[in-house]
């Protein structure tokens, strides 16, 4: 046999081969298949009418439900700014106090242990602002309205506590020639909120110190007009995220008065063929309304399993214990190859802001936070029944420790007639002949520890925020570990 004949075997055999690779691969025609959408039919490879109609649905279905994720930290920034403003004799510069336990109730997952102020601005309405916070102990930060920090106030902030000014500009916002005396930051929002907590323990010190805090517009610096402080006084603010299509209403508001960010972009795709669009109102039709309203409900379904059950290892605290670390993104939003996503959800769909004291890795600076929603048993906490959370001695916090609840639904302080949603190591707690403490939840307080009990409700979920102020080293390297929740039966 020649060469050459042998050469011509070679190749028919290939071609034989490569033909019924192509009968039988991927490239085989299209054809009609039940899916997990319902059945696809196709006639010669193309797609029937009702077919394309199904595909369209659901490529707008799927698009908004993964919307919802996505815009999680703006609408809820954006419910805050309009509900604080709409109604109200607020402004932007004045610092709204938000100390009692009805003020606190509108916040999601609210510290109940000290006091909130706070106060919402647009840096495009008023041009750039000034922060100029006294020295003393207090501890705040000012984020973006994707919920970003923009820097650190107080004891976590540049000045450390000691005082100083800050000069907050907006996007594209140039900082003037006279900045020297200002710490100078960038928003990549037009709106932000500034956020304060009062660490002060001396009742004199902690209203002195806001007293002095003054926020105004740059233009203003030569003669600043006195902050105004507004008291709460059961002002119906709201940090959480609306059900219903005032969630998407609230997203439009979003993307027309702020810039669309570069990272964004394929999100303004995906929501442009539901009605949602950068200079356009959001007026939907009734197909794409139809769409939203399913979507906005099986968004935030995902979200919370997001949050509540997370997985690949997300928010991992330590091994043999069913707490979870709460704040589950960095301040950036971003690791190295992708954009946070599920990370980021799983924070915002329950509370609200990030700050780098937030994440701190310094033992005695900034907080941490610890979230659980099961028992050791793994079951989902239940109002209806009791429990029992042993807090190991010598809990690494140099400033304070508190545990606080949470109804599921709302992430809400959990209302109840007591109006008692905490308790902390700044209350006089019983404690334990090892130096542990023990903390009860339930519909009823077990006998003689009242003062150690939480009062859940018989018909809600809860779930509990355990957090460090100052956390040491202890809690850094794990030798001291959270235990579970156990059910007292």
């Amino acid at each position: 046999m020649t060469t050459r004949n042998i050469t011509m075997r070679t190749i028919n055999i290939i071609a034989s081969l490569l033909a019924a690779f192509m009968a039988t691969s991927s490239y085989a025609q299209m054809e009609t298949r039940d899916t997990r959408i319902g059945t696809l039919q196709f006639e010669k490879g193309y797609p029937s009418d009702s077919t394309v109609e199904k595909l369209y649905d659901e490529m707008d279905f799927q698009r908004a439900s993964q919307a919802y994720i996505w815009g999680l930290p703006v609408v809820s920034s954006m419910n805050l700014v309009k509900t604080v403003l709409s109604g109200h004799d607020a402004d932007y510069t004045n610092l709204i106090g938000i100390t009692t336990f009805e003020d606190l109730s509108y916040g999601i997952t609210a510290n109940a242990t000290t006091p909130y102020y706070f106060v919402v601005y647009d840096l495009n309405k008023l041009g750039p602002a000034v922060f100029e916070e006294p020295a003393g102990a207090t501890a705040g930060f000012i984020d973006d309205l994707w919920q970003r920090p923009v820097t650190d106030l107080g004891v976590p902030g540049k000045f450390a506590g000691k005082g100083g000014k800050h000069l907050v500009l907006g996007p594209g916002q140039k900082a003037p020639s006279d900045d020297k005396g200002y710490h100078v930051v960038q928003s990549k929002t037009n709106q932000i909120v500034g956020i304060l907590r009062n660490l002060e323990t001396d009742t004199d010190k902690a209203k002195n110190v806001i007293n002095a805090f003054q926020i105004y517009p740059y233009s203003k610096r030569v003669n600043p007009p006195k902050t105004k402080i507004i008291a709460g006084g059961g002002r119906k603010w709201a940090s959480n995220q609306p059900r219903g299509m005032a969630f998407w209403q609230l997203l439009s508001d979003a993307i027309n008065s702020n810039p669309v960010e570069e990272r964004d972009g394929f999100f303004m795709a995906m929501l442009k063929p539901l009605g949602i669009e950068k200079g356009k109102p959001f007026n939907p039709t009734a197909s794409q309304k139809k769409i939203l309203e399913e979507a906005v409900f099986v968004g935030e379904a995902m979200a919370m399993a997001n949050d509540f059950e997370k997985r690949g290892g997300m928010g991992h605290y330590a091994d043999g214990t069913a707490w979870d670390i709460a704040l589950t993104t960095n301040i950036e939003q971003q690791s190295k190859y992708y954009a946070h996503l599920d990370e980021r959800a799983a924070w915002f769909y329950e509370a609200y802001s990030t700050s780098k004291g937030m994440t701190t890795q310094k033992p005695g600076v900034g907080s941490i936070y610890l979230s659980t929603y099961k028992d050791t048993d793994g079951q989902w906490l239940d109002g209806a029944k009791s429990y029992r959370l042993q807090v190991p001695a010598n809990v690494p916090a140099k400033n304070f420790w508190s545990v606080t609840v949470y109804h599921n639904d709302t992430r809400y302080l959990i209302q109840n007639k007591q109006q008692r949603a905490d308790r902390s190591s700044r209350m006089d707690l019983l404690k334990n002949a090892d130096g542990t403490v023990d903390i009860y939840f339930g519909p009823t307080a077990p006998e003689g520890k009242d003062q150690n009990w939480i009062p859940t409700n018989s018909d809600e979920g809860w779930f509990p925020y355990f957090r460090l102020y100052g956390p040491l080293e202890a809690y850094f390297d794990r030798s001291w570990i959270l235990p579970s929740i156990e059910r007292v039966k």
